[in-house]
């Protein structure tokens, strides 16, 4: 009888939003298409596992690295190595977060065959699809003074598998004792990050009258909190009165019992996030807002066509957003008139901190540095017989 080989993928360490929508997806359609035989194994962050059904064993990151003070991007984080690449607030964050990957993943090597196929997001890696190799991951430049830039491979969305997120047996279990099953809720996403990207947090104070006022005009619905501690607002436990919480759960059972919570959601409202994909793969309408460049992508990716509001500014009045959830609410989103922008950010002190971040020349000249560096060595690796798996190259520092 012939042994079973086995396939790893992970252990994953970056962005929340990344997973959902530059790795799950892929991870599915390799398990279902290329992996079909073999021994599937996925490693994230526990309670991840609806984002993986296919696998046949789900492997928790242990708590040290739950603890872990991240800085999201992409793949890997800021902070990498070092200081590298650099984020903003590095007080507020862990640095070396490389040493703890490489740890855990030798820590899996030690486990499993020798002849194992890895997948390593924060690695560069080659894998087969309909006949032709493609690149996965990412590369790290530090030489050259370009400062820890990335270049990033992601799958194309046709290379990914997108359906309808269901929650474990558990997570329904601990919602029906949490609520009920016959409560209808409104999901609200109070993003809050202190290190990426706090220009896409809306202010705390809005979101507090936002609840209030939602609260008296849909008196039959109960306001859900969500999001994951250090990454939203009401992370403290303090929730607004008559909230229920599911920010403050168990790491191992959060997400599921977020997942059956939007089942039962009318609508989920937050700004721009990777977790409204989640309420979107969830089958949750959703109400959300951003930079008018943000637009594209957000449509890109509903991969299920979910109802879903995209208002084009970053930070809009509590009345915009209202308006918005009831003409969710009333299946009436068709209705809307773009733009109605307010004017109420023309005199707020915070302006300048909400204003889109721009690429200044040496960004743009760096970036081509990457391209100039990364496209032979690409052409050098297409050329070998290097079929999948990770690419076992010196990193580029």
């Amino acid at each position: 009888m012939n042994k079973q080989k086995t396939v790893f993928f992970g252990p994953f360490f970056g962005e929340f939003g990344w997973e959902v929508s530059f790795w799950h997806g892929w991870v599915k359609k390799m398990c279902r298409e290329r992996y079909k035989g073999y021994k599937k194994i996925v490693a994230s962050y526990p309670g991840r596992e609806p984002f993986y059904p296919d696998a046949d064993e789900f492997w928790p990151h242990p708590l040290e690295i739950s603890k872990l003070r991240i800085s999201q991007r992409g793949y890997i984080s800021d902070f990498w190595v070092g200081d590298l690449p650099k984020g903003e607030n590095p007080e507020s964050f862990d640095k070396n977060i490389s040493a703890w990957a490489e740890a855990l993943l030798q820590e899996y090597q030690k486990k499993l065959p020798s002849d194992t196929i890895f997948y390593v997001p924060h690695k560069l890696n080659v894998y087969q699809l309909y006949g032709k190799r493609h690149f996965l991951g990412v590369l790290i430049f530090k030489g050259l003074n370009l400062g820890g830039e990335l270049k990033v491979f992601t799958p194309k969305f046709e290379h990914q598998i997108f359906e309808e997120l269901q929650p474990t047996e558990a997570g329904r279990k601990f919602l029906q004792q949490y609520i009920g099953f016959d409560k209808k809720l409104i999901a609200v996403f109070p993003r809050c990050r202190l290190g990426r990207r706090p220009d896409k947090n809306w202010p705390r104070q809005k979101y507090d009258l936002l609840i209030k006022n939602l609260q008296r005009q849909y008196p039959t619905h109960f306001i859900g909190i969500f999001g994951a501690p250090g990454g939203a607002y009401y992370s403290d436990g303090k929730v607004p009165l008559n909230c229920f919480d599911f920010i403050n759960l168990p790491e191992d059972i959060r997400f599921s019992v977020q997942l059956s919570a939007l089942k039962q959601s009318d609508v989920a409202v937050g700004g721009i996030s990777g977790a409204l994909v989640v309420a979107l793969l969830a089958g949750c309408p959703v109400v959300q807002w951003g930079y008018p460049v943000h637009r594209k992508p957000v449509n890109q990716q509903n991969f299920l066509k979910t109802r879903c509001i995209f208002w084009p500014e970053m930070n809009p009045s509590v009345e915009i957003i209202e308006k918005l959830v009831n003409l969710m609410m009333k299946k009436k989103e068709k209705e809307i008139v773009y733009p109605l922008i307010s004017t109420e950010n023309k005199n707020e002190d915070n302006k300048e901190s909400l204003a889109p971040r721009k690429i200044n020349n040496f960004g743009k000249i760096k970036s081509i540095f990457k391209e100039i560096i990364s496209r032979p060595l690409l052409f050098y690796l297409k050329r070998k017989k290097i079929s999948e798996g990770v690419v076992n190259i010196r990193r580029m520092f």
